[in-house]
C-alpha cells in the first residue's frame, strides 16, 4: 500500500490546491494513504482533521529577507527542520513528497532526495516562492500554473491550479437556500483570507448597512476576526468557510476578495466576477496583475470604504459586464486540472519504483 505525503501550510493558499489532488487521487485509488505534514498554527490542520488525513508539524526554518535576529537562529532551526525531516521520512516511508510551497516542505524536499524518496512541487503563485526555488533542484519536476513560470525552473510543466470538484458542481439555488438568503437580491461574497483582511472587515463593516438595502452579504472574516453580527435578513458573517466554500461561491453574483491563488483559481472555475484588492507589498500584487484585465483591482492605499461600495454597486448593476469578466478569468486559469496532477505524480512513483525494485 502507498503513502503520500503532502506538505506545506501556514495560510489556506499553499492546502487548497494539494486538498483537490488528493481528492482526485481518492477517486482514482481507494488504496493509497495519505499524510499531511503542516505547521503548529495554520489552518491545515483543522482541514486535514476533517479530510482523516494524519497530520504532524515540522519546525519552521524561514530565511527572511530583511535584517532580523532570525538570521542568527535561522542555522540551528534549520539544522532541527532537517532531524525532525529525517526522523518523519524514515517512521512514515512515503513513495512520494508533493509540496505547493511553504517552508515546511523545504528540510523534508532535500532529505528526502538523500533518502531517494521523489518529490512534485506545485507553484502556483505568479512569483515564484523562495521555498519552492530552494526545493526545485532536489524534485523530479515542478508543475505550473502560469505560462511565466516556466522560466523560473529548469524541471517545470505548465499545467494551470487545481480546484476541488465540488465547486464545479455547486448550485445557486440550492446555495442561497442553504445560507438562508433573500431570493430576490444578488449576493455579494467578501472573503479576507483565511487569516482575515483587517483592511477588508474594516471597509465592508463601514458599508455593510448600505449594501443591505439591495443585495445580500456573505462575509468571511477570517479566523479570530468575527465582526459584530447583525441580525438583518441576507447578512451572513463566518470566521472561516471549508466544506461550504463552493456554496459560498454559488451564491455569489460579486467577489470582494484579495488575490490569494486559492482565491483567484476558485474564481476561475466558478466564472465569478471579483473586485480584488492585493494585499501591498507582497506576491499578491503580481497576481493581481496577471488578471487584471479579467476581474477590477483596486490599491489598497488609494481606496476608501465609499470607493468599494461605488464599484460594488456599478458592478451588480451590470449583469453582462460580470458575465463577461467571469468568462475571461475562466479563459485565463485552467482549474480542471488535478487528474493531470494525480497522473504526472503516479507516474513518479512508477518510474521510481522500477528503479528502485524494493520501495513497493
Amino acid at each position: 500500500m502507498k503513502k503520500i505525503m503532502f506538505c506545506g501550510g501556514g495560510t489556506l493558499g499553499p492546502v487548497t490546491p494539494l486538498l483537490a489532488v488528493i481528492e482526485a487521487w481518492r477517486k482514482k485509488d481507494t488504496s493509497t494513504e495519505f499524510v499531511f505534514v503542516g505547521t503548529p498554527h495554520g489552518p491545515e490542520r483543522e482541514l486535514m482533521a476533517k479530510e482523516q488525513i494524519e497530520f504532524h508539524c515540522l519546525p519552521e526554518a524561514k530565511l527572511v529577507r530583511y535584517p532580523s535576529l532570525e538570521w542568527f537562529f535561522l542555522p540551528f532551526r534549520l539544522l532541527a527542520a532537517l532531524y525532525a525531516a529525517w526522523f518523519l521520512l524514515k517512521k512514515e516511508k512515503p513513495a512520494l513528497i508533493v509540496s505547493a510551497g511553504g517552508y515546511t516542505s523545504v528540510p523534508l524536499i532535500i532529505i528526502g532526495w538523500f533518502l531517494r524518496i521523489p518529490s512534485l512541487i506545485h507553484q502556483q503563485d505568479v512569483q515564484a516562492l523562495l521555498s519552492n526555488k530552494l526545493s526545485a533542484p532536489f524534485a523530479v519536476v515542478v508543475t505550473v500554473a502560469w505560462e511565466r513560470l516556466l522560466k523560473d525552473f529548469s524541471k517545470a510543466k505548465l499545467v494551470g491550479n487545481p480546484v476541488r470538484q465540488a465547486f464545479l458542481s455547486a448550485n445557486k439555488d440550492e446555495a442561497k437556500k442553504h445560507f438562508g438568503l433573500v431570493e430576490s437580491k444578488p449576493t455579494v461574497l467578501v472573503l479576507g483570507g483565511g487569516t482575515g483582511s483587517l483592511w477588508l472587515n474594516e471597509n465592508i463593516g463601514a458599508i455593510t448597512d448600505d449594501l443591505l438595502v439591495s443585495a445580500n452579504l456573505i462575509h468571511l472574516t477570517g479566523k479570530g476576526k468575527m465582526v459584530e453580527k447583525k441580525t438583518v435578513d441576507g447578512y451572513k458573517a463566518f470566521e472561516l468557510l471549508t466544506d461550504e466554500m463552493p456554496l459560498a461561491f454559488a451564491a455569489a453574483d460579486l467577489v470582494v476578495c484579495r488575490a490569494g491563488m486559492a482565491t483567484i483559481t476558485e474564481l476561475a472555475a466558478t466564472k465569478k466576477a471579483a473586485i480584488v484588492i492585493p494585499l501591498p507589498n507582497s506576491p499578491q500584487e503580481d497576481n493581481a496583475r496577471e488578471i487584471a484585465s479579467a476581474t477590477v483591482v483596486l490599491n489598497q492605499v488609494k481606496t476608501s470604504a465609499t470607493d468599494l461600495q461605488k464599484e460594488i454597486i456599478r458592478l451588480l448593476s451590470d449583469t453582462e459586464t460580470r458575465i463577461i469578466m467571469g468568462e475571461k478569468i475562466n479563459l485565463l486559469l485552467p482549474t480542471n486540472v488535478a487528474d493531470k496532477i494525480v497522473e504526472l505524480a503516479r507516474g513518479i512513483i512508477d518510474k521510481t519504483c522500477f528503479v528502485k525494485t524494493d520501495c513497493c
